[in-house]
C-alpha cells in the first residue's frame, strides 16, 4: 500500500467514524503531564548509499543509556466533527566519545580508528495530533493523525578540527491509534497509543504502553515502556535507530 493511499483510507475511516460513533468527550475536559524516560539507543547512520560509511552509534561512537523528559497537554471537547488535539514535545539528546573499530568515510571526511570521535546526537521532536474518540466508556478507542516535527540530527567531530553532520530536518506524517481501559471503581488504567507509517524507504513507528492510576482529584501517575523505531532515507544520508526503554509520569486532568 503507497503512502497517499494510506493516508486516503484513514482519513475516509476518520470521517466516517465522526459521522457515525463519539468524534468527541461528553464534557470539555483538560490533560496535562510529564513523565521522565530512561532511553537506550541502538542501530547505526550513514551519509553515503555505498554502505562503506555505516557506522554503529553504540560500537563505533559509545553512545550509552540516556534519559529526558516529555511533556504533553491534551484537549477534548463534546463538539461534533471538530477533533480532539494533543501537543507533544519530547526531548531526545545523546552523546557519545570513542575510538570506532576500524577507518570509515562519512560526509566527505575520513576518520581513523586511532581518532576520538565526540558525538552527539538530537532527534528531540514536537508531536501536534488531531483525533476522534470513537469509543468513550470504560474502554475507550481514539483514531487520528499525527505531525511530528524533527529539527536536528547527528555531529561528528574531532579534536583536530574534523566535523560532520546528518540532519534530519522534517516533518513526518504518522497514523495515530490509542486505547484505554480503565478498571471500574479503581481508579487503575491500561493504555497503549502507537504512531506510525511507512513509504518508500522510510518508516517511523513509536509505541507507548502504559499502566496508570487516577485519583478522584484528577491528579495521577502512570508508568510503562516506550519505543521509537526509525528507518530515515534520504537519498545518500540514512539512519536505522532504535529508541527504548522504561518511563514513570504524572499527570493532572480536569
Amino acid at each position: 500500500m503507497t503512502y497517499k493511499t494510506l493516508v486516503a483510507s484513514a482519513a475516509v475511516s476518520l470521517i466516517l467514524c465522526s459521522t457515525s460513533l463519539t468524534s468527541s468527550a461528553d464534557t470539555l475536559g483538560f490533560r496535562v503531564g510529564a513523565y521522565s524516560w530512561a532511553q537506550n539507543y541502538d542501530g547505526n547512520i550513514q551519509s553515503s548509499d555505498s554502505g562503506l560509511d555505516e557506522i554503529d552509534i553504540s560500537d563505533d561512537l559509545g553512545f550509552d543509556d540516556e534519559s529526558d523528559t516529555t511533556i504533553y497537554a491534551v484537549l477534548e471537547h463534546p463538539f461534533p466533527i471538530i477533533p480532539n488535539i494533543k501537543i507533544q514535545k519530547t526531548d531526545l539528546q545523546a552523546t557519545g566519545t570513542d575510538n570506532p573499530g576500524s577507518d570509515f568515510l562519512f560526509d566527505g571526511n575520513s576518520y581513523l580508528s586511532t581518532d576520538k570521535i565526540i558525538s552527539s546526537s538530537d532527534l528531540s521532536h514536537t508531536d501536534v495530533t488531531v483525533y476522534y474518540e470513537i469509543l468513550d466508556n470504560w474502554i475507550s478507542i481514539d483514531l487520528g493523525f499525527t505531525a511530528r516535527r524533527f529539527t536536528e540530527g547527528f555531529e561528528l567531530y574531532t579534536e583536530d578540527g574534523k566535523k560532520s553532520s546528518l540532519n534530519i530536518d522534517s516533518t513526518v506524517p504518522l497514523l495515530y491509534v490509542a486505547a484505554k481501559v480503565e478498571l471500574p471503581f479503581t481508579g487503575l488504567y491500561v493504555d497503549a497509543e502507537v504512531n506510525g507509517i511507512g513509504y518508500d524507504d522510510t518508516s517511523l513507528t513509536d509505541y507507548k504502553i502504559s499502566l496508570g492510576y487516577e485519583t478522584d482529584i484528577g491528579l495521577g501517575v502512570e508508568a510503562g515502556l516506550r519505543s521509537i523505531e526509525l528507518d530515515y532515507d534520504d537519498g545518500d544520508e540514512e539512519a536505522d535507530i532504535s529508541i527504548d526503554g522504561a518511563f514513570i509520569g504524572i499527570f493532572y486532568h480536569f
